[in-house]
C-alpha cells in the first residue's frame, strides 16, 4: 500500500487465511500453541478459593484469577506467578492460553526446562527446527507464557537466554506470563528486575508459605532430579551388562507404561548406579508436564524430618505433612534404605504404606534392598500382586529377592 492508504503499515490477512474455516484454524493455533495435554486446564476447572486454607492467600489467589480473566480477554502487560509446586500458577496461565485459543486468538506455552534444551539440540546438525528460528518464534510470540521459571539448571548459559529472551519481550512490551517457584526476592537481579516493573508487571504471590512442611522435602524442584527425564534415559549409560542390560531395558517400558496411565505401585528394585532414580524422576515428571503434582520424596531425609518434627515443638505440623505424603495423587519414596531395622521407622513408613495401599494411590517405589531385608510388614504391601509390580533393574546386592510379576504387554 502506499503510504497514505490507511492500511499502510498494517497487518493484513493473505487470501488463504480469510478462508481459513475456524475448525482448521482452531486445530492449527492449538498445535502452535504447544498447550498440549494441558488443554483441559481451563477457568472452569479452576479451584474457586485456591488450595490453601489463609484468607489472605485466597483473596491473592482470587485477584490474580480475576486479573488473568481480564488478560484473556484483552492481553497487556505481564502477569507473573509466584508460589510452590501444587498452589495452581500452572493451571491459571494454562487457562490463559486456552481461552485465547477459544477466541481464536495465538498464544504460545513453554516450560522454561523444555525450551532451553530445545534450543541446545537446535545447535545440532540436522535439527528439525534451526536455532534462530525457534528464538526468534519464542521471542515474539504474540502472547508467550514462561512455565516454571527457576527449576532449569542455573549454567551461565541458560542464565544468558532466559535474559536475552525476557529483555527482549520487555523492551517490546509485548504480553507475557511468567509462572516461578521463587519469590521475587530470590530471583536473579538482572531479571528481577524485568520480571517485577511496576511500569509492566503484575506480580502475584498466590501462597505466602508452602502447603506445608513436606513440599520443602520434595526434590522434583531440584535441578538435577528435574533433568532426569524418559528423552534422558540412556540405557548404555547404565553400567551394566548381559540380562542385567535386558532388565533395565524391560525397566524402562514398564516405567513408560506407567508414566502414562498410573494405576497401582511400581517397585524398582536393584543395585545403586542402575537407573532405579532415574526412572522414578522420569516418571515424576512426565506427570507434571501433564499438570499434576507429585511428590518426590528421598526416604533418608523423610526420616530425619520425621525424627525431628514428632520429637519437638512442631509435631502438629509434622502430622499434618505426613498425612499430605499419605493422601498424595502421586507418591515417589526414592531410596527406601537399610534405616527400615529401627522399629519407630517401620512403624512409620508401614503406616504410610497401609494407608495408600487400602486406598489403591499410585506410588512409586525405589530400593537397593530385597523383599526380606525390608521386614515382613513392609514386603506384605509389597508383594500384592494385585496392587504391586515388582521390577528387578540388577542383580541384588545381598539376598536373592522373589521373582517379580511382570507388568502386562512387557516382556519378562
Amino acid at each position: 500500500m502506499p503510504p497514505e492508504h490507511p492500511d499502510f503499515g498494517r497487518p493484513v490477512p493473505c487470501a488463504c487465511a480469510m478462508h481459513e474455516s475456524a475448525r482448521t484454524r482452531g486445530e492449527r493455533l492449538a498445535r502452535y500453541s504447544n498447550i498440549g495435554p494441558l488443554a483441559r486446564l481451563t477457568f472452569r476447572t479452576l479451584i474457586a478459593r485456591g488450595r490453601s486454607a489463609a484468607a489472605h492467600d485466597q483473596e491473592q489467589y482470587r485477584r490474580c484469577v480475576d486479573d488473568a480473566r481480564a488478560f484473556a480477554e484483552a492481553p497487556d502487560g505481564w502477569l507473573v506467578l509466584c508460589g510452590a509446586s501444587g498452589c495452581g500458577k500452572t493451571h491459571i496461565a494454562a487457562a490463559v492460553v486456552n481461552r485465547l485459543l477459544e477466541r481464536g486468538e495465538p498464544a504460545l506455552f513453554v516450560v522454561v526446562p523444555d525450551l532451553l534444551d530445545h534450543l541446545r539440540s537446535a545447535y545440532q546438525p540436522g535439527a528439525d527446527v534451526r536455532y534462530d528460528e525457534l528464538f526468534e518464534r519464542v521471542r515474539n510470540a504474540r502472547v508467550l507464557v514462561l512455565d516454571d521459571l527457576g527449576t532449569q539448571s542455573p549454567t551461565p548459559w541458560a542464565q544468558e537466554k532466559l535474559f536475552q529472551l525476557v529483555n527482549h519481550r520487555f523492551n517490546a512490551r509485548l504480553p507475557t506470563i511468567v509462572t516461578t517457584n521463587l519469590l521475587p526476592e530470590q530471583m536473579d537481579e538482572r531479571l528481577r528486575t524485568r520480571l517485577t516493573d511496576a511500569g509492566l508487571a503484575r506480580v502475584y504471590v498466590l501462597e505466602s508459605r508452602r502447603p506445608s512442611d513436606m513440599r520443602a522435602l520434595d526434590v522434583l524442584d531440584h535441578p538435577l532430579i528435574r533433568e532426569m527425564t524418559f528423552e534422558r534415559f540412556d540405557v548404555r549409560a547404565v553400567h551394566l551388562a548381559g540380562d542385567d542390560r535386558r532388565r533395565v531395558e524391560n525397566a524402562y517400558r514398564q516405567a513408560l507404561a506407567f508414566a502414562e496411565a498410573p494405576e497401582g505401585w511400581l517397585l524398582l528394585m536393584g543395585p545403586h548406579g542402575a537407573g532405579k532414580t532415574h526412572l522414578a524422576a522420569a516418571i515424576a515428571n512426565d506427570r507434571r508436564r501433564r499438570g499434576e503434582t507429585p511428590l518426590f520424596i528421598v526416604v533418608p531425609d523423610l526420616l530425619d524430618y520425621l525424627r525431628r518434627g514428632f520429637a519437638g515443638d512442631e509435631a502438629r505440623g509434622a502430622y499434618e505433612a505426613f498425612d499430605e505424603m499419605k493422601t498424595a495423587p502421586l507418591l515417589i519414596l526414592d531410596d527406601l534404605d537399610a534405616q527400615t531395622g529401627i522399629a519407630w521407622v517401620r512403624d512409620r513408613l508401614f503406616q504410610l504404606l497401609n494407608y495408600r495401599h487400602t486406598a489403591r494411590l499410585p506410588t512409586v517405589i525405589t530400593t537397593a534392598l530385597t523383599l526380606d531385608e525390608l521386614g515382613e510388614r513392609l514386603a506384605s504391601r509389597l508383594v500384592d500382586h494385585a496392587v504391586c509390580t515388582a521390577i528387578v533393574l540388577g542383580e541384588p546386592q545381598r539376598n536373592e529377592a522373589p521373582r517379580p510379576r511382570a507388568r502386562r504387554g512387557a516382556r519378562k
